[in-house]
């Protein structure tokens, strides 16, 4: 049978006592011409393979650090927003705690001033009887 590229032969040779069909390939000229074609389509499409792919990681690295670089930005502007809002609410809630600590000054002085002003009268008395029977037992 004869090809385009090569020739192949097929003869009869003996090996360890039998026969067996052997081929043997014929290359001409135009072979390796055409190998010599095949092997630099092969590199050229290697070496664009490499281009495409260096192309591709220059530019993934390139966007991973703008998503990087926008990842931080957000999230820097989120602890200063964060930090304004809890700023905020200590501040509101500073407030609420002086308010309720005025009111509580105001409910207790008022309460104070109550019972500062009612007379008690028997008060006085048991003090009177108090230092009457001291008196009464130191003479």
């Amino acid at each position: 049978m004869r090809g385009k590229y090569m020739c192949l032969e097929l003869d009869e040779t003996t090996t360890d006592g039998g026969v067996d069909k052997v081929a043997t390939t014929t290359m001409s000229k135009t072979y390796f011409e055409d190998l010599g074609r095949i092997a630099e389509s092969n590199a050229k499409s290697a070496q664009e393979s490499a281009r495409i792919a260096t192309e591709y990681w220059g530019a993934s690295r390139e966007k991973n650090n703008e998503v990087a670089r926008e990842m931080s930005h957000t999230l820097t502007e989120g602890m200063w927003r964060q930090k304004g809002a809890n700023e905020e609410l200590v501040s509101r809630i500073f407030e609420i705690l002086q308010e309720r600590d005025e009111a509580h000054k105001r409910f207790f002085s008022q309460w104070a001033q109550a019972f500062t002003s009612v007379p008690f009268e028997y008060t006085r008395q048991a003090t009177r009887e108090a230092q009457k029977k001291k008196s009464a037992s130191l003479k």
